[in-house]
């Protein structure tokens, strides 16, 4: 094995309407053909990352939840989830800040006090008093507001969990404190014995940013944000013009 690949998904891997391209995937097997390895990461559920991961790819891990858990073929591999003291306590300042509309991740599901479609479509929600669910296994809280959600509510969160502030500020996305993409791919660099020198991650958005710094090789798409492109190494081409397969192919795959 020489390199690790990380990929992030939405606005990374995957195309503007969610599929990956045919010229992505064959140049991703070739790249795993040569004794590299490949894992995805990504903020969404696993019911969502296996719906979203080409068929040819999921033999390959895939980090969920921002880092709170890491699965291979549905089987958990690691998890961090939140202890139920610091899940009330996002809700209570979720609440005294004014923002009441609120959705657990527990077990692969999403759970919520509103209608959710006008933030995640169709997305199967079960909306339930949130209190009366087992709060010993929540992965992740997420906070919903049609404005923009700033970035000083993060600073009023308890010490014991870090929050995201993402899709155009209209989420705000909440985990244990030592949650994220970078510490959960350590903790399978030390199952594979991998050097970060040999670690190769593409991403776009702020949570992407530790692992982005911290690889060997950090590869920002086109489409990335601003500080997301002055972290990276390397700014490819964007997610909608195979920006991954353009990197792999002029910088990897020819040596």
């Amino acid at each position: 094995m020489n390199q690790l690949l990380v990929l992030d998904l939405d606005g990374t891997l995957l195309r503007n309407d969610k599929t990956v391209s045919e010229e992505t995937i064959d140049t991703l097997l070739e790249f795993k053909k040569r004794e590299n390895k490949i894992i995805f990461a990504t903020a969404r559920p696993p019911r969502d990352a296996y719906k979203y991961v080409p068929q040819k790819l999921r033999d390959n891990p895939i980090i969920c939840y921002n880092g709170a858990c890491i699965i291979n073929d549905k089987e958990i591999l690691y998890k961090k989830e939140m202890s139920k003291d610091t899940v009330y306590k996002i809700v209570e300042t979720s609440e005294k800040s004014g923002y009441h509309q609120i959705c657990f991740e527990i077990n692969d599901k999403l759970y919520s006090n509103f209608d959710t479609s006008d933030f995640f479509g169709k997305a199967p929600t079960e909306i339930i008093d949130l209190t009366k669910l087992d709060m010993k296994t929540v992965y992740k809280v997420i906070i919903c507001e049609k404005a923009i959600i700033p970035q000083d509510f993060l600073e009023i969160l308890p010490n014991t969990c870090k929050g995201i502030v993402t899709d155009n500020g209209q989420l705000c996305q909440i985990m244990d404190q030592e949650v994220s993409k970078w510490n959960s791919i350590q903790s399978l660099m030390k199952t594979w014995n991998i050097k970060d020198e040999n670690i190769i991650a593409f991403g776009d958005d702020y949570n992407d940013l530790d692992m982005i710094k911290n690889a060997g090789i950090g590869v920002a798409m086109g489409n990335a944000e601003k500080v997301v492109k002055e972290s990276a190494n390397f700014v490819t081409d964007t997610n909608a013009n195979d920006g991954v397969a353009k990197y792999l192919k002029r910088y990897i795959l020819q040596k």
